[in-house]
């Protein structure tokens, strides 16, 4: 029998959160969120601020989604001004070095103290002697960890040297200076980065204030930046000395201990909800007992992966009676992952798919899911409700698993200013809702397919089940994300009081607001960028056959000759790539007028294309590649490869592999009888609202090639392998035909 399903609201557009702080570009000019009202947003203009502007709130969102306007959140914040001037426009990501190895060592020893600080309810005072002992015992934590002494799963070679980067424990003055200018810039490491060699900071005296003044600048203790008592009393003397100025009766200034006396007095829990957000308030005071409680979108995300047994994946929904024999057969024994990420407060899934492992390329693909806009998904997969969670995470929680804790996801979160939460193994109620979501879906798959048929595979008649084994594997994620949009999303939910996830998205989203992530294309290029590295020739740098080059590039050439430089490419979008010079990261434009929706992976397959079915075309410029892509995309192909929902994600390694075998030396040249590439994306043919379920283009014909050509690799080695060496006594040499374990 059905379940009952609410019928899913109308989603126009959410509403953006914004303040002073922040910057909102719209086009070229910059502004400045003034107020807002029911209608929309006023801004002013940050090089004249008599020049306002009114937006309405769907404008505004419009713009953020198209990618005509940005946001940069607390840009105008003074730590970020200050850290601005100091380091210009570089990230984390551009430190190198001992200054990098430092900081992120430092960074531990400051979480640790953080714990320490939640563990007691209260700031650690304790005697130097003490302090001294915490942080040698800190510093042994933390080496052990990085040299995974405590790691009994392991599965590293007993040959394989470990490399850390460990130092010395610093002083107690030392950290207290650093845990100052950490918290002091919203918990930014760029903060703690050495500058320089000698002593630190002085703040300037500045002249006084009154209590009630006091008062008010005090309540700056209390916010998302979580300053130090220290930063927000020479904050609020720098606006003291500015107000003077105009004031003929001068404030006078109170002291630092009264000032402090202040902040003490302030609630407890307010104090931690403006600092450390609600959901960290109410599991701090213990408040609440059943469950874990998000006021807004965004506050709370819980991201996990969830290994499936195929067989047990058609049998709990309900497939399992209508499959042939024979393919019963191929999928025992066969696993597939899932990561999935789930919004807290409405219960609403902001990103899911698949992988053939739990790995750091998985993880970070499920994070720009979520900063992204994702309604082609449900497009492509034939859904009746949108997919429109997209937002700008505050705090992500998830397990320990090296899928989450290496270099890439913790710098991505770093660069997307996102709090990387990874509570305590073994604590499964600190991540409750994503261990719950994944027990759901199958029975919901089963009650809406009751009595439909796999059509395809019935009519496939004679084929091997093991090659088809991985084109059926991307049926069922199709399938899966399809009740995730139509099904999850409009099912009434227990925790919501009765109301459906995607409604409660929409009540959210427009009652409260949201922190729309960045869209611009420079933003995310830093953000999501993959490193390669690249020799500078005369035409610039190329990638994939296509050539990038500016003024700037041509500078570091004549400066440096045909040096290799270290690059970022999004493979969301090839229109720009980002290179190292001597100055940090700049962003450079390819010179053959490639626009921002072309995907690595269509360019990719693109080329195969040519080369498999166009021999002749092979060898020919952008003309060629232009025609190819716009096939794809009229034949729906491109669409497939937009939606991306296979469970192989390509890493750094299998795109040099791809450049090697497609590319070469092949560079695009434009000419004049290049077309335009079409903008629309076909979608193919969807027979799941017809009740059956169809072959899956989801697999480039790339992919199967390179199955195949494992394979039959993989075979001649054994038999030579065979020849040459005869198999010991008892042993046999065995080969798979296991596409997910090879590739």
């Amino acid at each position: 029998m059905l379940h009952e399903f609410s019928k899913p609201n109308i989603f126009h557009h959410a509403v953006v959160k914004m303040s002073h702080v922040d910057r909102f570009t719209d086009g070229n000019i910059d502004w400045k969120p003034k107020k807002q009202d029911s209608e929309g947003w006023t801004f002013s203009n940050e090089s004249d601020p008599r020049d306002e502007r009114f937006v309405a709130h769907r404008d505004v969102y419009a713009k953020l989604v198209s990618g005509t306007a940005k946001i940069r959140y607390a840009y105008n914040v003074p730590e970020n001004q200050r850290l601005r001037a100091i380091f210009g426009e570089k990230t984390f990501d551009d430190i190198i070095g001992k200054r990098r190895d430092l900081a992120l060592f430092r960074e531990k020893l400051i979480d640790r103290f953080d714990a320490e600080w939640l563990r007691l309810g209260k700031k650690p005072r304790w005697s130097r002697e003490k302090f001294e002992a915490k942080l040698r015992g800190w510093r042994k934590e933390i080496i052990a960890e990085m040299l995974g002494l405590d790691d009994e799963e392991s599965d590293a070679r007993a040959d394989e040297m470990i490399e850390v980067s460990a130092f010395p424990t610093p002083s107690v003055k030392t950290f207290r200076r650093d845990y100052k200018r950490y918290h002091a810039c919203g918990g930014q490491i760029l903060g703690i980065v050495h500058r320089h060699h000698g002593p630190g900071l002085h703040f300037r005296t500045v002249d006084a204030d009154s209590v009630a003044f006091a008062h008010q600048e005090a309540m700056q203790y209390m916010t998302r930046r979580k300053p130090s008592m220290a930063k927000v009393y020479a904050d609020y003397k720098a606006k003291l000395d500015k107000v003077n100025t105009d004031r003929t009766v001068k404030l006078i200034k109170v002291t630092r201990s009264k000032f402090e006396s202040i902040i003490s007095k302030f609630d407890a829990f307010d104090k931690w909800d403006g600092r450390h957000g609600r959901a960290s308030a109410l599991k701090h005071f213990g408040m609440v007992k059943r469950g874990i409680n998000a006021l807004s979108v965004g506050e709370r995300i819980e991201i996990d992966f969830w290994n499936v047994d195929l067989m047990a994946l058609f049998v709990e929904s309900g497939m399992w009676s209508i499959l042939p024999p024979a393919y019963k057969e191929a999928v025992i024994g066969k696993r597939i992952w899932f990561v999935a990420a789930i919004d807290i407060a409405t219960r609403y899934i902001v990103a899911f798919r698949a992988s053939l492992n739990p790995n750091a390329v998985s993880a970070a693909a499920a994070i720009r899911m979520i900063m992204s806009d994702k309604r082609h998904i449900s497009d492509f997969v034939g859904a009746e409700t949108p997919w429109i969670g997209v937002v700008q995470p505050r705090d992500i929680f998830s397990d320990n698993g090296r899928e989450f804790a290496n270099d890439l996801v913790e710098g991505i979160m770093r660069s997307a200013g996102i709090t990387f939460n990874r509570p305590q193994a073994g604590n499964p109620k600190a991540r409750p809702f994503i261990e719950s979501l994944f027990h759901s879906i199958g029975p919901l798959v089963a009650a809406y397919f009751e009595g439909r048929t796999f059509g395809s595979i019935a009519e496939k008649g004679d084929y091997n089940p093991e090659h088809q084994i991985s084109l059926q594997v991307d049926e069922m994620i199709r399938l899966f994300t399809f009740a995730v949009c139509d099904i999850y999303h409009n099912k009434p939910h227990s925790g919501l009081g009765g109301a459906t996830p995607h409604n409660a998205w929409i009540r959210a989203v427009q009652e409260h607001g949201i922190e729309f992530p960045s869209q611009d294309p420079d933003q995310m290029l830093h953000i999501f960028g993959v490193k390669f590295r690249r020799r500078i020739g005369q035409y610039g740098i190329p990638f994939m056959g296509i050539p990038y080059g500016n003024e700037e590039l041509h500078r570091q050439r004549t400066k440096y000759g045909q040096m290799e430089f270290e690059i970022k490419v999004d493979p969301e979008n090839l229109e720009h790539i980002a290179v190292r010079g001597d100055k940090g990261w700049f962003v450079v434009g390819n010179m053959v007028d490639i626009g921002r929706n072309v995907s690595l992976a269509e360019w990719i397959v693109a080329r195969h294309t040519l080369r498999a079915q166009h021999a002749s075309e092979a060898e020919a410029g952008l003309e060629a590649m232009n025609r190819a892509i716009n096939r794809l995309r009229e034949s729906g192909e491109a669409a497939a490869l937009r939606a991306n929902l296979t469970p192989r994600n390509f890493t750094a390694e299998h795109y040099l592999l791809a450049e090697a075998e497609l590319f070469g030396a092949w560079e695009a040249v434009r000419s004049a009888n290049t077309p335009a590439v079409t903008q629309a994306f076909a979608l193919p043919d969807d027979p799941l609202r017809s009740g059956s379920v169809s072959e899956s283009r989801l697999i480039p014909d790339y992919h199967a090639e390179r199955e195949r050509d494992a394979r039959k690799k993989k075979r001649a080695a054994a038999v030579e392998a065979a020849a040459t060496e005869p198999t010991a006594s008892g042993v046999s040499d065995e080969t798979t035909d296991n596409y997910y374990e090879e590739y």
